[in-house]
Formats: C-alpha cells, structure tokens, sequence
C-alpha cells in the first residue's frame, strides 16, 4: 500500500527516483554508442561534439544538465535535450512501476523491460534501427518471466506468443513485398513483436497489436493529411478525415451501444459510416499503388517512400507494450466496448 506517511515507503520513494535517474544516463549511452557501434561498458564518456572527456560531476542526471545550461563545458555546443529527457522518463516510470506493484521481484523484470522499451523506440525513432539483440533480450526475458510465473502466463504461451508476433509483421510484411517489391514493416518490428510476444503471450499480444495499429494512426494521420494538403490532394485530404471522423463515430456508436444507450438505428448507423470509410480506402488504396508505380518507374528504391507507415512502427508497438503493463486489463475493456463484445 502507497502510504506517504510511512518513512520506509518514502525513503524507498526517494531510492527509486535516484535510481531511475541513474538508469536513464546509462540508457542514454546504451542509445548512443549503440548506434554508433562503440563499447558501452569500458569507455568514459565524451562530449559528441569535441569529443573531451566529461568528469564525474558533468554526468550527474538531470543536475549536470541544468548547472551546464545544456550545454558542453568545453565547447560550449547544445547539450542534446535527449539526456534529461531520457533520465526523466525512466525515473518516472520506475516510480509509476513501484507505484502501482509495489517492491517485490516482478519489479525487477518490469524495470527491465521498461528500459529495453525505452532503448528500442529511440533508436527507431533515431536512426530507423532496431538492434537484434535488444528485442533478444526482451524475448529471453518474456520466457523467464513466465517460468518463474510472474506474469501469470505458462511457458508455452509465453514461446507461442514470441512466435506468432514474429510471424504475423513477417507474414504480412512478405504478402506486400509480393505486391508492391517492398515491405511495409521492417524486420525490426517483428524482433519487436517477438520480445513483446514472449513478455505478454499470445492473447495479450493481440491487444498490443491493436493498440499499436491506433497510436500508429493517431501519430501518422495529420502528418498525411499535411503532406496530402501540401501536395493540393483533395480526395486524399478528404479520405484520411473520412476515416478519422468514421474511426472515431464507431467508436461512439459502440459505446452508446454497449450502455444500452441507443438501439433503433445503431445498425444503420454503422453501415452509413462503413460505407463512406470503405469508399475513404478504396481511394486511399488507388493512391498507394499510382505511388508504388511512380516510384517503380523511376527506379526509386527508397521503402519509406511507399511505406504504408509514414512514421517507424516499432515505436507504437513498445508504447503500446509499455501501455499494456499498466493499463491490460482497461485496454481489454476498451476493445472490447469498440468491437462490441459479450
């Protein structure tokens, strides 16, 4: 029980907070020389910029950054924001984690887990890279997890559910290289899908993935409706609002459906906005492919250009993990309010 009058549990507070901070200056450098294929443990750290040697007090979380002004204290370069804001997502997570399970063992695989998160969506996000070992690691993780029955699963559904994430992105991202020469997911996010498979199983995955098509569309859409604007596409403006407008009126129905809110004309409803969202990805589907041809025939090679993805989706799968941790069972819920489930 979280009692803040009790010494232990605020001095435990205090001890999380230290350690989360000191967690995330590890991270940062997890991040960084990872991408750049340097030693993580043995090297001393350096400014990026001039390449100096930093002293001890300069790599004090959060506190260096705010006495060095944010930046280099023998350049004088920006200090990258990325420092202390890696330090204070992985404090605050730690404490949101210790918070809601208290101290115990499952802690340990959580805050693990948590940071693997952390590292991967950078480095997505960074330099569109998922280093393999990362998501085996993660992988490896999910099925001691499960031996050790923290998490509730067996460990057949923990490896079950490492297989089937891997091969659901692989399967789908093959069917679209067949079609179109180029993948919609990269082989990152199956690593992804086969780390977070075997942490959650099987069924919980599947929740995952949901959530993760949602954050995907959330992020990705006014960036295409930006492009679409930018680029004097009306119809295609228009069908990315259709099916945000219709995505968000389903939900609504089913809600009110789900309460008992509304009967009489729930069904028409839906088939109204089916109708003009499945006209939205006809549209929608005819620009891709006039895309795709374009591109084939101007022997462009570049994935990302014909990528259904507008942004890396390794990133949504891991806040969508990360998400899950907290908040399954409300997610559940959701899910199952939208589809209209018994």
């Amino acid at each position: 029980m979280n009692d803040f009058s009790n010494p232990v549990f605020v001095i435990s507070l205090i001890y999380i907070i230290l350690f989360g901070l000191c967690v995330g200056s590890f991270l940062n450098v997890v991040i960084l020389r990872g991408l750049a294929g340097e030693d993580i443990v043995l090297s001393r750290s350096k400014c990026p910029k001039c390449s100096n040697k930093l002293k001890w007090y300069m790599n004090i979380p959060l506190l260096s950054y705010l006495f060095l002004k944010g930046r280099c204290a023998y350049c004088k370069e920006k200090i990258s924001i990325q420092y202390p804001l890696i330090e204070f997502i992985t404090a605050f997570l730690f404490v949101a984690a210790f918070l809601t399970f208290g101290m115990c063992y499952k802690l340990i695989f959580i805050y693990i887990a948590i940071s693997l998160f952390i590292v991967m969506s950078v480095t997505d996000i960074k330099k569109y890279v998922i280093l393999d070992y990362h998501a085996y690691i993660l992988a490896f993780l999910g099925v001691v997890y499960s031996f050790f029955d923290f998490s509730g699963l067996s460990l057949i559904s923990s490896i079950s559910g490492a297989i089937f994430g891997y091969l659901f992105f692989e399967i789908i991202s093959l069917i679209f290289k067949k079609i179109s020469s180029y993948r919609i997911f990269g082989e990152g996010d199956s690593l992804i899908a086969l780390g977070l498979g075997a942490f959650f199983g099987f069924r919980n995955l599947i929740y995952i993935i949901i959530l993760s098509f949602i954050l995907q569309f959330v992020f990705a859409i006014p960036l295409l409706i930006k492009n679409s604007i930018k680029n004097k596409k009306p119809k295609l403006t228009m069908a990315y609002i259709v099916i945000v407008f219709g995505i968000f009126t389903l939900g609504v129905l089913n809600m009110a459906q789900f309460f008992n809110l509304i009967d009489t004309f729930y069904a028409l409803c839906v088939l109204v906005v089916s109708f003009f969202m499945l006209i939205a990805l006809w549209i929608l589907i005819l620009e891709i492919k006039n895309k795709i041809k374009q591109n084939l025939d101007n022997n462009i090679s570049d994935e990302l250009s014909t990528s259904l993805c507008a942004l890396p989706f390794g990133p949504a799968l891991l806040i969508s993990g990360l998400v899950c941790i907290f908040y399954l069972d409300y997610i559940k819920l959701i899910v199952k309010i939208f589809f209209n489930s018994n």
